[in-house]
């Protein structure tokens, strides 16, 4: 199944009426999705808008974007205006998940920095603001598979460690940690 009917797939699996956050927006197509298939109470949007040259392996990190990230911003703001549900979060994703108290969101969307210790870290935050029985997702599970896949790493270790509490599935490139089904 192509990425995009995937993505489609998983969102159709999310509770409708939830708390959610999308941790990397990008252009804030993705979002739209959200917003039109979850029907969401409220959604948190993460991201930092952010040239990050250090991470010259991903897009927000390549020369080619260093002046398109303010750009981004603003499209997703404009594109969100006036929707009460939608809170933009305009920080690295640590910054923002520390901002949510535990247990506050019902499920969380990972697709920011898929560097191995940035999805680790984002993982192991989500799992304390992600409700006991949530759901925890996220994109490019096998992102840089020539490279050992850290996006893989940090969810089968998150996985491993967590046993019986839960129940991992993945479609394509997506991958579902529920906690509800442990």
């Amino acid at each position: 199944m192509p990425r995009e009917e995937n993505r489609r797939a998983l969102l159709e699996m999310m509770p409708k009426g939830a708390v959610c956050a999308e941790i990397g927006v990008w252009d804030g197509f993705f979002s739209a999705q959200i917003l039109e298939i979850t029907q969401p109470r409220r959604l948190h949007l993460v991201d930092p808008w952010l040239f990050q040259p250090e991470f010259n392996n991903s897009a927000f990190g390549r020369d080619a974007n260093s002046d398109a990230m303010e750009e981004k911003f603003l499209a997703v703001q404009d594109r969100f205006a006036g929707d009460e549900r939608v809170v933009i979060h305009r920080c690295l994703s640590h910054e923002a998940l520390a901002e949510f108290g535990d247990g506050e969101l019902d499920w969380v969307y990972l697709d920011g920095n898929h560097n191995y210790e940035v999805v680790a870290g984002d993982l192991a935050l989500s799992l304390d603001k992600v409700r006991a029985d949530g759901i925890i997702a996220g994109d490019d599970f096998f992102w840089r598979k020539d490279k050992g896949a850290p996006v893989r790493t940090a969810v089968r270790e998150a996985v491993a460690r967590l046993g019986e509490a839960v129940r991992f599935s993945r479609m394509g490139q997506q991958y579902i940690l529920d906690l509800s089904r442990g």
